[in-house]
């Protein structure tokens, strides 16, 4: 009995501080990203992770200690609740097993058993959905659209819409003629202030007033 009493004061010991850790880290985040509004959903090493300006949401965040590991988030991203970034993780496949020998049996280069496909890219203005996973080596083009739930495995392309498990295309938000002119332009480009006076603008239909948010460069 005093076994378990002892195993049970150690795990709430352990997450107790396991828990200040995370506020901590938590909060050294938040003041090195004043410059957006993204918040840590857990514990990982987040010098791997750049966000860009004005980008917001919860980071859940998996690493696994592949040096090839990198989340980059543009600006004016918008990240619903339960996203999770898969940095890395994947087994070997063309080998005898897919079982992680090394990180079980020899704690020795276990980055071999957690292959990272590379960084994961999210360009400006995307709008990624509630409880979206993306895959390690994924870009996600300038003003894409991820649908809820959906499963990203491969790159998608500026201004589309994608969902399902795997993610597949579902339409283009605008025609090429439309998207070729945005991909010209950059919401960064306007000042707050600029945003705030023409804020009507940018709730137009795009086919509308294209010509005059350009003008307001």
């Amino acid at each position: 009995m005093l076994r378990i009493y002892l195993r049970t004061f150690k795990g709430l010991y352990r997450a107790f501080f396991d828990k200040i850790a995370l506020e901590y880290k938590k909060s050294k985040w938040r003041n090195l990203n004043t410059h957006n509004q993204t918040s840590l959903g857990r514990d990982f090493d987040f010098r791997k992770i750049k966000v860009g300006n004005n980008s917001y949401g919860v980071l859940n965040v998996h690493d696994y200690g592949n040096s090839k590991e990198e989340l980059i988030i543009g600006n004016y991203v918008s990240i619903a609740n339960d996203v999770k970034f898969i940095l890395g993780g994947n087994h070997q496949i063309a080998t005898f097993t897919t079982f992680p020998l090394k990180t079980v049996f020899t704690k020795k280069d276990i980055h071999l058993d957690a292959v990272s496909k590379g960084a994961i890219i999210i360009e400006d203005e995307c709008w990624i959905g509630i409880n979206v996973t993306i895959l390690s080596g994924v870009r996600i083009g300038k003003g894409a659209i991820v649908a809820a739930g959906s499963v990203i495995t491969k790159d998608v392309k500026p201004y589309s819409i994608v969902g399902g498990n795997p993610s597949k295309l579902i339409k283009f938000r605008y025609d090429k003629e439309h998207i070729d002119k945005l991909e010209q332009i950059s919401l960064s480009e306007f000042s707050k202030d600029v945003i705030i006076q023409n804020i009507e603008l940018f709730y137009m239909p795009i086919e509308d007033v294209i010509d005059k948010i350009f003008k307001l460069r």
